[in-house]
């Protein structure tokens, strides 16, 4: 089963909506800055100074935990519903068939709470998120994928397979993160995994919400939206360490995941297009990323590999619908180098998953790409 996206919203660093993001991502900008609020040893000096993030400035301070996720959601959303061609979110026979998927941190990220105690996730993020956006989307199609960066796969894997057994007709999906709140700070920092004088190795933490209108084609193609991408294809996995509790993923899963997604996609082998990576500057990351480029030499090329981390950095669970946005504008406006881009996205307990994305004959008439048009 396939999908169009009808609508897309975003909020970055860089850019408060999702081809400002996009655009400026392309141009590698960035924008860290020192977090006043958590401070690090500096190297020289031997004084503690404010650890470089990437913050949203002038948007995310003063909200922490699920207040956070709430801004962050609320932004990406709103851009989305503004979107020409998607309906008003009071709109009761569109939004009755819509699943609302809030793609979340792992739930220790987010609240001090049992890990495993995912279920109460949904009263305490997306009912807010429907009630304060007057969407007419019904209790029962609401779910919460909390497992990390590899989130928008697991979620769109069930999501595509809900859309081919026309359990509902359309999925909205919020991928909402932040590493810049107490809790994944302290965790990331007793992990010895941040980026500093100190340990130049690690990653550099970021923030970001991002949210898509996925349909089926004939449905979209009826009420004569526009799409910008086809998703063609999503591919979840498990990766598994030889030493238990450590991220030593050799990439047999995450390369069967690459191997599914191209498989679906039909894609003529060796592929030589463009990978969207999840990469941060972690050491384990480009181990297992390797590990997966080895075993699938014989039907890669030379592919293109991009890291939006390199100018938000790592914002968690919303990594991977970054990736997609920049595969879909990139499809678009003609900057990928193939007709299909892939997205690839590990999570740190060795979720894997990858998904394929289509460009489309005519993008370019996309209401998601008119401002752009218009200049």
């Amino acid at each position: 089963m396939t999908a169009v996206i009808t609508g897309m919203g975003a909020v970055t660093s860089v850019g408060r909506g999702a081809l400002a993001a996009c655009a400026a991502i392309r141009a590698r900008i960035s924008r860290p800055r020192k977090l006043g609020y958590f401070r690090v040893l500096d190297e020289e000096s031997q004084e503690e100074v404010g650890l470089m993030g990437h913050p949203l400035k002038g948007y995310t301070e003063g909200f922490s935990l699920v207040g956070r996720w709430q801004r962050l959601a609320l932004g990406c959303a709103e851009e989305l519903l503004g979107t020409p061609g998607v309906p008003r979110a009071d709109d009761s026979r569109f939004w009755a068939r819509t699943e609302l998927a809030g793609v979340l941190p792992v739930p220790g990220d987010l609240l001090p709470m049992d890990e495993d105690a995912v279920a109460p996730l949904v009263d305490l993020t997306l009912r807010p998120l429907r009630d304060e956006l007057d969407l007419a989307v019904p209790a029962n199609l609401m779910q919460v994928v909390a497992v990390g960066h590899a989130g928008l796969m697991v979620a769109l894997e069930r999501g595509l397979r809900l859309l081919a057994e026309r359990a509902v007709d359309r999925l909205l999906v919020v991928a909402v993160d932040s590493y810049l709140t107490p809790l994944p700070l302290t965790r990331l920092a007793r992990e010895r995994r941040l980026k500093t004088d100190m340990q130049p190795v690690g990653l550099m933490p970021g923030e970001a919400g991002v949210c898509f209108l996925l349909e089926r084609e004939a449905e979209a193609r009826r009420r004569e939206a526009v799409p910008l991408v086809r998703v063609i294809a999503a591919a979840t996995g498990q990766e598994t360490s030889a030493e238990p509790g450590r991220r030593h993923f050799p990439g047999i899963a995450l390369a069967e995941c690459v191997r599914e997604a191209l498989e679906r996609a039909s894609v003529t082998l060796p592929f030589d297009g463009d990978f969207h990576v999840d990469l941060n500057g972690e050491s384990w990351r480009s181990r297992l990323w390797g590990g997966a480029l080895a075993r699938l030499r014989p039907v890669l090329a030379d592919a293109r590999v991009h890291t939006v981390a390199s100018s938000v950095g790592d914002t968690g669970s919303a990594s991977a619908a970054l990736g997609l946005c920049m595969a879909s504008y990139g499809l678009a406006w003609g900057h990928a180098r193939s007709r299909v881009a892939l997205v690839v996205s590990a999570s740190d307990e060795g979720a894997v998953g990858c998904m394929a994305v289509q460009g489309l004959d005519a993008p370019v008439r996309s209401p998601l790409l008119r401002k752009e048009v218009s200049r």
